[in-house]
């Protein structure tokens, strides 16, 4: 069973639809309960889709979600933590609302992280189960404004490494996941980027697939990296050795110079 949060639009409902349509159970949850039920309307699943109303900043919120969903569909077995914000306005940081500001990394990171709460000590008893954290670009990048949503993208990339070293030999995987540039209500919040092409946008269906080859294990060797919808998956795959052995596709400490002791501790 797949648990797909921010569900009621843009990335989150196109993967719960393409993930019910390749066989999952699936539970969906985000703040609109109207926008939810006309999804699950739409799937016209018969038991095999629950609409689930939840703020995810909301401890109490997210533990009924998970036990509702666990005990209407069964065990999680992907858990996919799409919910998102994006500061409603654009501007360096002392500039910037701080409760706005706040608000945008308070969805961002607590959101994900009380999930991961309530979702992994299923997981674990059962020793199984992927978690997929949607990221972002733009938590690698460094820009002068968007600033809390690239610091919320950052911390949920530590978040990510963090689980995945504590879930090691465990069975359960994590990965952080960026869909790239999907033309959804939340990039045209985000506005345009610094040299940002055309050709630079994903298309939804091609953000999606890169999920559904994570929730088919096809990805597993890149547990705990950083994915990108427009990356050649296969040629990952094959590299992964490769990739690990080079610490790559993870948040660190860039070295400044051959034998920089700052690296090294």
């Amino acid at each position: 069973m797949a648990l797909v949060t921010g569900a009621s639009r843009g990335i989150g409902r196109a993967l719960a639809v393409r993930l019910h349509q390749a066989g999952m159970r699936v539970g969906v949850t985000a703040r609109s309960a109207e926008a939810l039920d006309a999804l699950a309307a739409e799937l016209g699943g018969e038991g095999d889709v629950l609409a689930l109303p939840g703020d995810v900043t909301d401890p109490r919120a997210v533990t009924a979600v998970v036990e509702t969903a666990e005990r209407v569909l069964g065990p999680i077995d992907l858990l996919v933590n799409n919910a998102g914000a994006a500061e409603p306005h654009e501007a360096p940081v002392w500039e910037s609302d701080p409760e706005e500001w706040w608000g945008t990394v308070t969805t961002n990171v607590l959101g994900p992280m009380l999930y991961v709460h309530a979702v992994v000590p299923g997981m674990l008893a059962r020793g199984s189960g992927r978690i997929v954290n949607v990221n972002s670009l733009l938590g690698v990048w460094t820009l002068p404004t968007q600033t809390a949503y690239s610091v919320s993208k950052a911390a949920l990339a530590k978040l990510t490494a963090a689980l995945s070293a504590g879930l090691a030999g465990t069975g359960v995987l994590a990965f952080d996941y960026s869909p790239g540039r999907v033309r959804t209500e939340l990039t045209s919040d985000l506005g345009d980027l610094p040299g940002a092409r055309d050709d630079s946008w994903t298309s939804m269906e091609q953000a999606v697939d890169g999920v559904l080859a994570i929730a088919r294990g096809r990805l597993d060797a890149l547990a705990g990296r950083f994915i990108h919808a427009r990356d050649d998956l296969e040629i990952l795959v094959l590299r992964a050795a490769e990739i690990a052995e080079r610490g790559g596709r993870v948040i660190t400490l860039a070295e400044a110079f051959d034998g920089d002791p700052l690296s090294q501790r």
